[in-house]
């Protein structure tokens, strides 16, 4: 099954010892023009889903998908339209945000195009005037803003966010939210966890939740 080129999960199945918890058989697809929130309490496998969408675990079974390649047969090619920004961002503290979009540019093999970035920054209501600043003295709101445009700017189809919004004021979080809808809106794939409510109703198209290594879907909203 090719499927879409959005993030389809199929009969996901990961255990762990040694009381057994995981995910038990987990399908899932986000569409690409999609923004779902997943939920669900601590322990649901929220994060093992995510991590093995990442292919930093593998599955006991089942199969993963993303912009239409298998994760576990051609995991080259579907890391490389996969963007993913963790709740605490991993960036280079010591660069500015050009700097940081320069270094991952340069991993691309491209050249660095300021004005480019400037305007990319721009479009996810990064201040222009924080540009040329290190990225250790940002906010969280703003580490997250540098991350979705390193995302962009490799031309990810399928963006995957763990807790966008936690710890962020409320201001920031309306930012970010809006910022998910926005790149699903472009025809992304967005596949975020979250427990803040409001970032639910403002940001996403459909949620599911995760209870006991299960999927319990609810329809669009």
């Amino acid at each position: 099954m090719n499927g879409h080129e959005g993030l389809i999960c199929t009969a996901l199945a990961k255990t762990f010892p040694p009381d057994g918890r995981g995910l038990k058989g987990v399908s899932l697809e986000v569409f690409p023009g999609e923004s779902y929130a997943l939920i669900g309490a601590n322990g649901a496998g929220k994060t093992t889903l995510l991590n093995l969408c990442l292919g930093f675990l593998p599955p006991d079974s089942g199969d993963i998908r993303i912009g239409g390649h298998s994760l576990i047969q051609d995991p080259l090619w579907a890391k490389q339209t996969l963007a993913y920004v963790p709740e605490v961002t991993r960036l280079y503290g010591h660069l500015s945000a050009l700097e940081n979009l320069s270094f991952f540019e340069g991993l691309l093999g491209r050249q660095h195009d300021r004005l480019a970035c400037l305007d990319l920054l721009s479009s996810l209501a990064f201040p222009e005037s924080a540009a040329d600043q290190p990225v250790g003295i940002y906010s969280k709101g703003m580490r997250q803003k540098v991350s979705l445009a390193i995302g962009l700017q490799k031309g990810a189809k399928v963006f995957l966010l763990d807790e966008p919004t936690s710890g962020l004021d409320p201001k920031t979080t309306g930012e970010v939210t809006q910022l998910l809808r926005k790149i699903a809106g472009e025809g992304k794939t967005v596949l975020f966890t979250t427990h803040n409510l409001n970032t639910i109703q403002r940001g996403a198209n459909r949620v599911g939740i995760l209870k006991d290594g299960r999927l319990i879907l609810i329809p669009f909203i």
